[in-house]
C-alpha cells in the first residue's frame, strides 16, 4: 500500500524536475489557446511534434503548475 505521504512525495519531485525542464521553442499557437474556458482543451498531433513542450509552456503561461 502506497501511503498519501509518499505519494505527496513523488508528486513534489516530479513538480521540482518539470521546473528545471527547459520550455524548448516557444509555439506560436501558444497566444491562440484560451485556458479560461469552461470545455477541455484537446492536444492532438503526431508523435515528436511538441505536445508535451506545448502543454509545459500552457503550465507556465497559466502559472497553476509550474
Amino acid at each position: 500500500m502506497i501511503f498519501k505521504e509518499t505519494l505527496k512525495q513523488i508528486a513534489e519531485q516530479q513538480k521540482k524536475e518539470l521546473q528545471e525542464k527547459e520550455l524548448g521553442v516557444r509555439r506560436d499557437v501558444l497566444q491562440k489557446i484560451h485556458l479560461d474556458s469552461s470545455h477541455a482543451t484537446i492536444i492532438t498531433g503526431i508523435r515528436r511534434c511538441g505536445k508535451s513542450t506545448l502543454l509545459r509552456q500552457l503550465m507556465k503561461k497559466k502559472n497553476s503548475f509550474i
